[in-house]
């Protein structure tokens, strides 16, 4: 009995040991871009210095990829037999302009990301999930596909977004001119969003809603629904095969 017990409570002290928490820093090349892919929660900063600190629940640090190849870090797991993963790595950037999160994934920025007046891409895809505020940016072009989600603020010149396929996105902030595709289910919020023109597309169920001052181009079908705030000084609506373009 006593050997019994022995050995259950060993069994119990080496999977806790199993299952610690573990972390470490490691310094990191040059990069400009960075994707989260497989379950990992990642959080970014910008810094004077370019570096991830991982830190792990219920898998081995040397599992947990931080692979930098061309301008990209790609954050990721190696092998495919990992379930249910505790993982999160904090990465610190210098400066930034693609940000991307896939495979249920997800990817937080920590303040505001500065693009310096250049252009910024935005992916998610795959149940992937991100919130990122973005500002000081010329074009910023969002896709957003295969159930992935998105939460935005931008400060930008204009924004270009494809969403298809259940994907969602929700954008508030200012623009001058916004140009969206929706299809499949796809949904886009940006009744939060300040435009002075918009360009819009819904079609095969695919949802939208946009805030514009000036100009309206929108295009509606197949089940696709348009809906606009604003009262802007010229618009040219258009529906077709059940699609409904609408002033809220």
């Amino acid at each position: 009995m006593k050997k019994s017990l022995l050995i259950t409570m060993l069994g119990v002290l080496v999977a806790g040991m199993t299952f610690a928490q573990s972390e470490e820093t490691r310094s990191l090349s040059s990069f400009t871009e960075i994707s989260a892919h497989e379950g990992i929660d990642v959080y970014i900063k910008q810094g004077n210095k370019e570096e991830a600190r991982v830190v792990s629940d219920n898998i081995d640090l040397e599992d947990v990829l931080t692979e930098v190849s061309g301008d990209r870090l790609k954050i990721h797991l190696e092998g495919n037999n990992h379930r249910n993963v505790d993982v999160k790595v904090y990465v610190t950037y210098k400066s930034l302009n693609a940000i991307s999160a896939s495979s249920a994934a997800s990817l937080e920025s920590e303040g505001s990301i500065d693009a310096g007046g250049n252009d910024f891409d935005v992916d998610v895809s795959s149940a992937g999930d991100i919130r990122a505020e973005i500002e000081n940016a010329d074009e910023v072009t969002i896709d957003a596909s295969s159930a992935g989600d998105a939460e935005l603020r931008i400060e930008a010149n204009e924004i270009e977004a494809d969403v298809s396929s259940a994907g969602d996105i929700e954008v508030e902030g200012i623009v001058k001119k916004q140009d969206v595709e929706v299809s499949s289910s796809g949904n886009y919020d940006g009744y939060e969003l300040d435009s002075d023109e918009a360009e819009v597309s819904a079609s095969s169920g695919g949802s939208i809603k946009v805030n514009v001052s000036t100009k309206l181009d929108a295009r509606a079908s197949s089940g696709g629904t348009i809906r606009y705030k604003g009262s802007p000084t010229y618009l040219d609506a258009n529906s077709s095969s059940g699609g409904s373009v609408r002033k809220s």
